[in-house]
């Protein structure tokens, strides 16, 4: 019964999800108009134009799409928790905190996607005729990262579901002290980098659903298969919204799908008490934000370039791949995560 759980919960993911991207590519077209008619009559020069603003962008592929999928999963998990809890109803009971977790984990996966949502909308506030804002201060920014990441820490420890350890190759389960400090660096860090690498059509949700689809797997090798009920939802929810985010992309997820997509891939693990194979499953976004810090590095060292281009799709543009292989080469670097993570949690 808790495979038809996961069932329901994946189709109910699909449909109201595409349902949503449906009804809300032209709302979202409409919103994002109401900006461009007033900044259009005050278009900055080549010189004034920020540095860190993204390129140019198709006028009909309109951004924060990830609202689609904040509000699809967020029912789907909804109904398909209530089938898993009927078919098992010992799944409320209090010692294995089944409830808790699930739900701290969507609350983790909602609060990154609800900065990427803020970010989003100073973008579209500050935009310039020819493409985005710059969006949140980095500060800004980062102060509601760690928030969210504290907030998500402190549930699980009032609920004695926090990890105090990590694992190890070839050492298993270590304790250690600094694990909780560990878990807020990491699940900012992998916010900053999937912020990164929104920049490519589809590249951010392919991924993302690549590991949706491996957490699955992982869960029900590691006993926690009931659980498996929110990454079956969003990976529903990721296939539908590809239909728009396909190259060429009809809606974009902006930060907020793409804040809520790290978020989950971050929080799942952690709330099961492997938030150690948060790290091989986020390696696409791992290597963009990787080479955009490389490259910063390496220009105020040696004052020059270390890349023809950063993060990763940028330079695979340079060297001259479509938008469709790019996206199929970061999924390729998902798979090589995943396979990574099921090798780590047999350490365990």
């Amino acid at each position: 019964m808790i495979r038809f759980a996961l069932v329901v919960a994946s189709v109910l993911g699909f449909v109201l999800t595409a349902a949503l991207g449906n009804m809300m590519v032209p709302l979202l077209r409409a919103f994002q108009g109401r900006w461009d008619e007033p900044k259009a009559r005050q278009a900055p020069s080549p010189k004034q134009e920020a540095p860190d603003a993204e390129p140019e962008r198709p006028p009909q592929a309109p951004t924060m799409g990830g609202l689609c999928l904040m509000v699809g999963v967020l029912a789907a998990v909804g109904v398909g928790w209530t089938a898993a809890c009927v078919a098992q109803p010992e799944l409320l009971g209090a010692e294995s905190l089944f409830s808790v977790r699930l739900l701290t984990a969507l609350l983790g996966a909602l609060l990154f996607g609800g900065v990427g949502l803020l970010e989003d909308l100073a973008r579209i506030r500050s935009r310039y005729p020819n493409g985005l804002g710059l969006g949140l201060r980095r500060t800004q920014r980062l102060a509601l990262e760690c928030i969210a990441a504290a907030l998500v820490l402190g549930l699980l420890a009032l609920n004695g579901c926090l990890p105090t350890g990590l694992i190890l190759p070839g050492a298993g389960y270590v304790e250690c002290a600094l694990a909780p400090l560990l878990w807020a660096v990491l699940l900012v860090a992998m916010a900053e980098a999937a912020r990164v690498a929104d920049g490519a059509d589809g590249t951010v949700c392919g991924a993302a659903f690549v590991v949706m689809l491996g957490l699955m797997m992982l869960e029900t090798q590691l006993g926690w298969f009931p659980l498996a009920v929110f990454p079956a939802a969003l990976a529903g929810a990721l296939m539908a919204f590809l239909l728009w985010d396909f190259p060429p992309a009809k809606l974009h997820p902006g930060r907020c799908g793409c804040l809520y997509a790290a978020g989950a891939i971050g929080c799942i693990p952690l709330c099961i008490g492997y938030a150690e194979l948060s790290i091989p499953l986020a390696l696409p976004f791992w290597v963009e934000g990787g080479m955009v810090v490389l490259q910063v590095l390496f220009c105020r060292w040696k004052g020059r370039p270390l890349f023809a281009a950063a993060p990763l799709h940028r330079w695979l543009e340079k060297r001259g791949m479509s938008a469709v292989n790019i996206f199929y080469s970061l999924c390729a670097l998902s798979v090589c995560g995943l396979a990574l993570a099921v090798r780590l949690a047999r350490w365990v």
